[in-house]
């Protein structure tokens, strides 16, 4: 599959699962996933960006372009 644009994919993708009409259960909807940055890049480019090493070993990750921040949606917000 060739990509014309891959400026217009984004790390958040949806799905709607498949519903039978004989299901009892009421239909899910719309589920969502994220893909991680690594998957947009053809290469790794020279001289990115990075975070110093405390902070690289806190966010997994010691370039800036391959981070990408997790909210756990299984977690009760305070608000």
């Amino acid at each position: 599959m060739y990509i014309q644009n891959p400026a217009q994919y984004t790390p958040i993708k949806a799905y709607k699962p498949f519903y039978s009409p004989f299901d009892p259960c009421p239909p899910i909807g719309r589920k969502y996933y994220r893909t991680p940055p690594h998957l947009y890049m053809n290469f790794q480019p020279p001289n990115l960006e990075q975070f110093p090493p405390y902070e690289a070993l806190m966010r997994g990750t010691l370039w800036k372009a391959l981070y990408d921040f997790y909210e756990n949606p299984y977690k009760e917000r305070n608000s």
